[in-house]
């Protein structure tokens, strides 16, 4: 009997210890899964208010690195590729 609830306390300590451990890389994909929507939004955003509006004489890529530096930079993301596309054409 005492060994069953042993057993049983074990397991539930290493059950907690596994799922502390997997939390913290989780909850990184999870932010960055979550940065990279936004930015695509942002990004998505920008080149049809651009595009409508005639601002920019280009759109920018939509991809997931382009998408991340937006999302994680923000505001100064967006203008290093703008100044990255109009530098390199």
């Amino acid at each position: 009997m005492v060994g069953t609830i042993l057993g049983v306390l074990f397991g539930l300590l290493l059950l907690f210890l596994v799922g502390q451990a997997l939390w913290k890389p989780l909850r990184i994909i999870l932010y960055m899964g979550l940065r990279l929507i936004l930015g695509c939004v942002f990004l998505l955003l920008v080149n049809f208010s651009a595009g409508s509006l005639g601002l920019l004489g280009f759109s920018l890529g939509v991809n997931p690195a382009s998408a991340l530096t937006v999302g994680l930079l923000g505001l100064p993301g967006l203008l290093l590729l703008i100044a990255l596309k109009a530098v390199a054409g």
